[in-house]
């Protein structure tokens, strides 16, 4: 059974429960009411006799209290006869005008079906006799089921409408609670076909959980698209990444091939060869990056935090790199403190992120420029930064929200840079290494005026001057 009925069934159970008891416990109540109601209009009725019974005697107006006597069955149908005796027992008025004179006791017969009710009469502390009326059982119990025959009618009404009123209001309730659920269902399809716009209606304006459950069903589909997306550019990335130099690979290896029958010069073969070197390399260095990568996302690649002297790993880079700046004409620089404090971090993983960023630096900056690591304390916070500026060409600030994200490369810069071109894995890489070490990487730069990436560290709070000694 779908849940829209079972919800409508569920509440409509519940509704017929309540209203059952409810109108089970009103008419208790109620019924108890006219019963007690009955016995007042009873009482009020004698009561009544024996107030003109006092009147009576006291105008001394006998035909005032026969008249009343008399009139009283017509007004109550349920009363057989009402009289006044006096204190000798002799009737003084009675219903049956027949009866006046006789004595009491046979103004009262002694029968089961009849209800007699007597009160005294008296004027101050003289008592002068008795106010009787007699009421017909039957006919009480008659009365009694005829009120209470209308009670029932009335709720059988009230509780017809109110049950129709219910059972509306019940399926309208069912169906604002499904019909979300059934905008959702149908997204849910659509996300499984890979179609990101779906229409929920008004549901997630909802304030209730539905509508929280809206917006977060809305999230999460956003979040697949965005996914989607990555997924796409991942496969997009890589698909370039391993086809160029693949086929360069293969055009040289044909290049060799089709030479050798011709006779190839040692140098072309050599020329060939080298440029099969490097988009190996360049292979070699994607496949690794990309084992980097999924590494990190797995969480598989510990850091061996320790107190370092970055200023050390700094130079040990330049130093890697002393061959490549000659050949570019690039001048180098290192600013270092000497009470700087060691860094708690991991040498390799340090070592990785700055050949990674001068590399970058070198590329990126024109021949005769100038590339400088510099280190500073910062000692509010506890942390080192170490930044690498270069005067290369620059970034633009879109391209400074997104260099971070995975295979993404400023194409002007591409198209500036000649030789081999990056896997766009490089910054994404030392953003995890930095983040991991509790620390953040970032980049200040202008177009046509160079960049600053730095990072954070923290730090050891041991000066290396004190370490050395």
């Amino acid at each position: 059974m779908k849940l829209f009925p079972k919800l409508a069934l569920m509440v409509s159970g519940l509704l017929l429960g309540m209203i059952f008891i409810l109108s089970l416990s009103y008419y208790w109540s109620e019924e108890r009411e006219i019963r007690q109601e009955l016995r007042t209009e009873q009482e009020r009725d004698l009561t009544n006799l024996a107030h003109i019974a006092e009147e009576s005697f006291l105008a001394n107006d006998d035909l005032l209290l026969v008249k009343y006597a008399s009139l009283l069955p017509k007004w109550n149908p349920a009363m057989t006869s009402a009289s006044v005796t006096n204190r000798a027992g002799r009737i003084l008025a009675n219903s049956r005008p027949d009866r006046i004179g006789h004595r009491g006791a046979d103004a009262v017969p002694n029968a089961a079906s009849l209800l007699a009710l007597s009160q005294p009469v008296r004027i101050g502390s003289r008592d002068l006799g008795t106010a009787t009326v007699t009421f017909s059982q039957q006919k009480l119990d008659d009365l009694l089921q005829q009120r209470l025959f209308g009670l029932r009618r009335r709720m059988a009404e009230s509780a017809g409408t109110g049950l129709l009123l219910s059972l509306a209001g019940c399926f309208a309730m069912a169906l604002s609670w499904t019909r979300p659920i059934r905008h959702l269902a149908r997204g849910a399809e659509q996300v499984g076909e890979g179609k990101w716009d779906f229409d929920l209606g008004q549901t997630e304006e909802r304030g209730d959980e539905l509508g929280f459950l809206a917006r977060s069903f809305q999230s999460m589909a956003s979040r697949l698209r965005e996914l989607d997306q990555m997924k796409e550019d991942f496969v997009s990335g890589v698909t370039h990444e391993l086809r160029s130099p693949l086929g360069a690979i293969e055009s040289y290896l044909n290049l060799i091939d089709h030479g050798r029958a011709k006779g190839l010069s040692e140098s072309a073969l050599t020329e060939h060869l080298n440029r099969i070197r490097v988009n190996t390399q360049r292979l070699t260095r994607f496949v690794n990056d990309l084992l980097d990568v999924a590494a990190l996302e797995r969480g598989k690649i510990q850091i061996q935090c320790q107190a370092i002297d970055v200023s050390i790993v700094a130079q040990d880079v330049l130093k890697l790199f002393e061959a490549k700046l000659q050949e570019r004409k690039l001048t180098s620089d290192l600013e270092c403190p000497a009470d700087i404090p060691k860094a708690l971090a991991d040498p390799e993983k340090i070592q990785q992120v700055l050949i990674n960023l001068v590399s970058n630096a070198i590329k990126f900056t024109p021949d005769g420029g100038h590339i400088e690591i510099s280190i500073e304390h910062l000692a509010p916070r506890k942390s080192l930064r170490v930044c690498v500026t270069d005067s290369g060409i620059g970034l633009d600030l879109k391209d400074q929200l997104t260099i971070f994200n995975k295979f993404e490369q400023v194409q002007n810069a591409r198209r500036q840079v000649q030789g081999p071109k990056g896997t766009g894995l490089g910054l994404s890489i030392c953003r995890e290494l930095i983040q991991k070490h509790g620390g953040e990487l970032g980049v200040t730069s202008r177009l046509g005026q160079g960049s600053t990436f730095f990072f954070t560290l923290p730090a050891a709070e041991i000066p290396v001057a004190q370490a050395l000694n």
